[in-house]
């Protein structure tokens, strides 16, 4: 699309393959991570090594954007379940940042080509129970206190030299705007990206219409300043993408979206497992994606670092097929 306003760190005519399901991919080096309340994060701390690893492995089946293991990271799980400070559990969330560069480095990718993003997932993530999906938890929260909660991670991030903030799998309009008060009271001139977690094409996992989320953050003071560089749906089903981006269309036809759903399956938030049946993204499926201004697609939870490279080969053949 001509229109797409390629704000930074995007540039015109370059797609973007972002990296796959992380806690997917360290299951290969550390048991048990869905079982764990913090999730990946826990692996920052005992196994550093196994992060780095996941990045590497993700970087050589193609990615050029790695999402930190900060998903689920927060202070209150850290202390809660590690004993960790506030001043270590920052430190940690920094680290993370610092572990993506060396796995760069070890892998020969020069940075600037391969983007760091600064992982933010939702506090309903942080709970363990599924309601990043749901949004269970907005009616007791409001907007200053889901910015106010969100700030030190994204604090952590943005010094610790993350390229930008993709806030991620969030629920709702309101803790999307939330996350993006917290970038603008960090300071700086960080980036980011928002990512919704979709209930069907046409509403996002809190039952909010798609529509009405991107209204919502073309409000912000961020989107004027050219800081909301693009709107994302990842986690989602792949069938719900092409519809959900066609609503996006309806109502900004200007702004860049990244795509990076799981592999089909549903997230059972009470047993902590997987349901349904898996399968993989098609070059016809990328090419109506990229046709509709999406420029970074990548895979979510279930998307292990083989499926990424035959994602990145298919979306090759789609560009190909496409722009000749």
């Amino acid at each position: 699309m001509d229109s797409l306003k390629f704000n930074p760190p995007l540039k015109a005519n370059d797609i973007l393959v972002l990296d796959g399901g992380f806690s997917t991919q360290l299951e290969k080096y550390v048991g048990d991570v869905s079982q764990d309340p913090l999730w990946t994060a826990r692996a920052l701390i005992e196994r550093p090594d196994a992060v780095q690893q996941v990045h590497k492995d993700f970087l050589e089946a193609g990615a050029r954007v790695l999402l930190t293991a900060t998903y689920q990271a927060s202070t209150q799980g850290f202390a809660q379940h590690l004993g960790l400070s506030q001043p270590d559990a920052l430190a940690a969330m920094a680290r993370s940042v610092s572990l993506a560069h060396a796995a760069m480095d070890e892998c020969g990718k020069p940075r600037g080509h391969v983007l760091v993003a600064g992982s933010v997932g939702p506090y309903g993530a942080c709970q363990h129970d599924g309601s990043e999906y749901t949004g269970a938890y907005l009616g007791a929260m409001t907007r200053e206190a889901l910015a106010a909660w969100h700030l030190p991670r994204v604090t952590a991030l943005m010094h610790a030299g993350a390229d930008f903030i993709a806030a991620e799998t969030l629920p709702c309009w309101r803790e999307a705007l939330a996350v993006l008060d917290a970038v603008a009271s960090a300071g700086g001139f960080t980036p980011v990206w928002t990512s919704f977690s979709l209930q069907d094409e046409n509403h996002v996992a809190s039952g909010e219409t798609v529509q009405e989320a991107v209204k919502q953050l073309r409000r912000h003071q961020l989107y004027s300043r050219g800081r909301l560089f693009a709107v994302g749906f990842n986690c989602c089903s792949p069938s719900v993408v092409q519809g959900a981006v066609e609503q996006v269309r309806q109502v900004c036809r200007d702004l860049p979206v990244v795509v990076y759903p799981n592999s089909g399956e549903t997230w059972d938030g009470q047993r902590h497992c997987w349901t349904g049946e898996s399968g993989e993204l098609t070059a016809a499926q990328l090419g109506d994606w990229l046709r509709l201004g999406v420029v970074g697609v990548g895979g979510c939870c279930r998307v292990d670092a083989g499926m990424l490279a035959r994602l990145k080969s298919s979306l090759v053949k789609s560009m190909q097929k496409s722009y000749g």
